[in-house]
């Protein structure tokens, strides 16, 4: 009878741990350069405005479809869409969004042409807090 509950909590134990070690492998890449930092947080801020985008239009023609009681071949299949479905295609977008980022980052040279613009930060005279008493 137990026997459910423990499958299901290894499983979300398995995918938690698998999970932050991924994010730490991912927080340590992005932040060890700007160049990387800015180019994670354009991907990572890009997905997720997709798939607001994505779950939002489901919703919002659903609820068009429900309260204003339309028919037709489109509106028959927003009334019979799987959310499920929509789930699936979110977690395949992340991971074919990863994929050409990774590719484009790894061949397109991205850090090597955004680091050559990057100014190197000028030497800051010491300030009042550092001259000696």
């Amino acid at each position: 009878m137990l026997a459910l509950p423990f499958l299901f909590s290894g499983g979300m134990m398995l995918f938690d741990t698998l999970d932050g070690a991924f994010m730490n492998f991912a927080y340590g890449w992005a932040f060890a350069r700007p160049v990387r930092k800015v180019y994670y947080n354009l991907v990572i801020t890009a997905l997720s405005i997709g798939a607001a985008f994505i779950i939002g239009t489901i919703e919002i023609l659903g609820i068009l479809t429900t309260e204003m009681h339309l028919h037709g071949a489109f509106w028959d299949l927003v009334a019979n869409f799987n959310i499920n479905l929509a789930g699936f295609c979110i977690a395949a977008m992340f991971v074919l969004v990863w994929a050409g980022a990774l590719i484009y980052w790894r061949f397109g040279q991205v850090e090597a042409r955004w680091s050559a613009n990057v100014a190197a930060d000028p030497v800051q005279p010491p300030g009042p807090s550092a001259r000696p008493l």
